[in-house]
């Protein structure tokens, strides 16, 4: 689909004039192709003119929106704080009122996002085609009134972050109205409250562990999804903080080989550190373990940076910290033995298995969950980019002395400095769901319906450490992980056909006829069978959807047509069916094989999904690449039996014209065949490496071959035996006139 028809179905209608007149744009492109002279310096002029006013008018117009939503907000935070204030007013009309509100001020904000990214990827698009057909370079220029007109890196978190108290405060409240007549608590509207993550953090288990991966299209939706259940948690006064994380491994990579073997056991050493280094001197020792199945265990302990060299070199065992702990009354000695066993076993491991940093990874947080409430907890990491620490190649990156790089800072615009082989960026956000539930408890019914949405793509065993080392380390890492091949592929799905039963929200449905928005519903709830595939790679393939060739189930629910792929047991009417001839069979062949079909999409009930393609880890071997050379000699031994033949006939038959005529026609084939067999060979090559799903095979041309062959063979015969028959009639016709006189 054209762009300016993809932009025209997405709009949104109430905002259709100050969407970007991609239209327009190339109208005048085509207009100055085609007239006499050209594209000239006056269409150049007259298309800058218009398209910087399309820039103005879509800044202009997103900034009045944030202001409108931004003061609605307030409006709603006004409507929350008054009701302290006034105790006899009627608290559950106004929450019900400000629900319903935020509700609207969240679907616009989700609105508001696509308008962005529409007109974001429609400039890009005018722009590379004005470039590509005309002699002017616009791109360039134009980044620089882009970055004065940055429209496009609104994250709007400050409004996400008021929405999510919104939500939190009025779900509360509303609950708390059905059940009791206790006044609701005063509310605080402030940001400057934050969370700080804890000093000394000993075996924090966690049960369940799923990750996804998410389109940067669908950030913001599951931003505003998740939202509505659980408020975000705010990093030291900030709504969406930089997380850099130091990871540890040696020259042999055991401790990735392990992570990507998940024999269990297997533990990730890291430091980690919010913010800027330069605003912080603290960071974090953390230790993760991963048991069998989905259970991990997580420790750590604050470090100063002053001693975190020392403390990687043995020098230093944080005797410091344990004589305040002991001082310190409120201490339990319990706690202080496992503090010191964990940081004897870390630095332990450390240096016995001669562990350096290796990779870095930065990136922007936004974590979800209930104060108080560590059953749920759920972060969204965006602009996910991994950098290489190491100096195992002879190159120093790190200074001697130093546990890190020092000549980059902590945000992005410094990583885009580095050389493309020491820096890599992540194309999607990756979610993490973290379920800590008792043993017969359930993820509550909006995570599912988060989970079975098409929001996201479940990315089972995926880890940033493992990632990282895979793209920086790819000659040198042992193995790799089975998700590689699919980082590259088009993770974007179409919308579920799952519709909401709430105007509102399309992910809030509720369940078992109670009410959505009470937090008392989602625990517990059934799992179903589809969030437990924790360990099976589940892939929709959009290649082949995009090209036509794929017959599985796609998303709008079209059924497969029976072909010679058909399971022999596929007979969906249970009944017999008649053995049908030759010639039915082969019409029906080519019906299939080259017709469109005009199948109508199914319709399926609420809360059915269609079943996704699985794919599972591949690792070519060398027998594939074997058995494509043997598929292109078998080729090319039938092409040169049949050249050799069609040449004998043609030099046999020098004052033969039918024989001459018969070998070109060999000819021919066999020429047609020997490209083809060498296109198929390069273009299966091509499909093996990069681990292309298929179909491998090719069913029309090898017919093609046959019906030719039948065809040269009918001429041969046809052209030798008519003179014959010519002949033979002459004779017996001039022996009847012969009786005849």
């Amino acid at each position: 689909m054209k762009f300016g028809s993809q932009l025209q179905g997405a709009l949104y209608r109430e905002w259709q004039e100050y969407y970007l007149d991609y239209t327009g744009l190339k109208k005048r492109l085509k207009r100055g192709e085609k007239q006499e002279g050209g594209y000239t310096e006056k269409d150049e002029s007259e298309f800058v003119e218009h398209l910087d006013k399309e820039l103005e008018k879509i800044y202009a117009f997103q900034n009045s929106k944030i202001e409108e939503i931004k003061d609605r907000v307030h409006h709603c935070e006004n409507a929350v704080a008054s009701i302290t204030r006034s105790p006899s007013m009627n608290v559950p009309d106004i929450y019900t009122e400000v629900e319903n509100e935020i509700n609207a001020i969240t679907e616009e904000l989700n609105e508001l996002a696509k308008y962005a990214r529409l007109n974001y990827t429609g400039i890009i698009k005018i722009v590379k085609k004005h470039d590509r057909r005309t002699r002017y370079i616009l791109r360039p220029m134009f980044n620089v009134r882009l970055n004065a007109c940055p429209f496009y890196k609104e994250t709007y978190e400050p409004i996400i972050v008021q929405l999510s108290k919104l939500y939190h405060i009025v779900h509360t409240e509303l609950g708390y109205e059905q059940g009791s007549n206790i006044p609701p608590s005063p509310v605080n509207f402030s940001l400057s409250s934050s969370w700080k993550p804890p000093t000394f953090l000993p075996d924090q288990r966690v049960r369940q562990n799923h990750k996804f991966w998410v389109h940067p299209n669908n950030i913001m939706e599951v931003k505003t999804t998740i939202l509505r259940h659980l408020p975000v948690l705010i990093y030291k006064a900030a709504s969406e903080p930089s997380v850099s994380t130091i990871y540890f491994d040696n020259q042999n990579f055991e401790l990735y080989q392990d992570k990507v073997d998940r024999k269990g056991g297997e533990q990730i050493i890291r430091i980690r550190w919010y913010g800027n280094r330069e605003t912080t001197n603290e960071a974090f020792v953390e230790r993760k373990i991963h048991q069998q199945g989905e259970e991990e265990i997580k420790d750590r302990f604050a470090i100063k940076e002053k001693y975190i060299v020392p403390f990687l070199k043995g020098e230093y065992s944080m005797q410091k910290t344990i004589n305040k702990m002991k001082e310190a009354p409120v201490k339990k000695e319990e706690d202080i033995k496992q503090f010191e066993k964990l940081v004897s076993d870390i630095q332990s491991t450390i240096l016995e298995k001669n562990l350096k940093p290796v990779l870095r990874t930065n990136y922007n947080r936004m974590a979800f969950q209930i104060p108080g409430d560590s059953r749920c907890r759920i972060s969204l990491d965006t602009d996910f980019v991994s950098i290489r620490e190491d100096n195992f190649d002879g190159v120093q990156r790190r200074k001697d002395g130093e546990w890190r790089r020092t000549d980059i800072e902590d945000d992005q615009n410094s990583f885009n400095k580095l050389p493309a082989s020491e820096v890599s960026r992540f194309p999607y956000a990756v979610l993490e769901i973290k379920l800590k539930l008792e043993e017969n408890e359930q993820e509550p019914a909006w995570i599912r319906e988060l989970i079975e949405s098409h929001l996201v793509e479940e990315a089972p065993q995926f880890s940033k450490f493992v990632h990282g080392v895979a793209t920086m380390f790819t000659s040198q890492a042992p193995s790799l992980p089975f998700w590689l091949p699919n980082v590259d592929k088009d993770i974007l799905k179409p919308p579920s056909n799952v519709q909401s039963t709430s105007s509102t929200s399309p992910m809030v449905i509720p369940s078992n006829g109670r009410n959505s928005n009470n937090q008392n519903d989602d625990f517990p709830r059934r799992r179903s069978s589809a969030s437990k595939l924790n360990y099976v790679e589940v892939v929709v393939d959009n290649d082949n959807k995009r090209k036509g060739k794929g017959k599985a189930v796609d998303n709008q629910g079209q059924e497969e047509e029976p072909n010679e792929r058909t399971a022999l047991l596929g007979n969906r009417n249970g009944k017999r069916q008649k053995t049908r001839g030759f010639l039915p069979n082969l019409f029906d062949f080519f019906n299939q094989t080259f017709k469109t079909t005009d199948t109508e999409p199914v319709t399926l009930p609420p809360a059915v999904r269609v079943p996704q393609k699985v794919e599972t880890p591949i690792r070519v071997e060398a027998k594939v690449y074997f058995a494509n050379e043997r598929t292109f000699f078998s080729w090319l031994r039938f092409s040169l039996l049949l050249g050799t033949f069609s040449v004998a006939l043609f030099n046999a038959g020098t004052n033969d014209n039918i024989g001459r005529f018969c070998g070109l026609l060999y000819s021919t084939i066999s020429v047609m065949v020997l490209i083809y067999a060498l296109s198929q060979y390069h273009k299966r090559v091509d499909m093996i490496n990069s681990r292309h799903a298929g179909p491998y095979d090719d069913l029309v041309f090898p017919t093609v071959v046959c019906f030719a062959l039948f065809f040269a063979v009918s001429i041969n015969f046809f052209l030798k035996l008519a003179p014959a028959k010519v002949e033979r009639g002459g004779a017996n016709v001039g022996q009847n006139n012969s009786i005849l006189i």
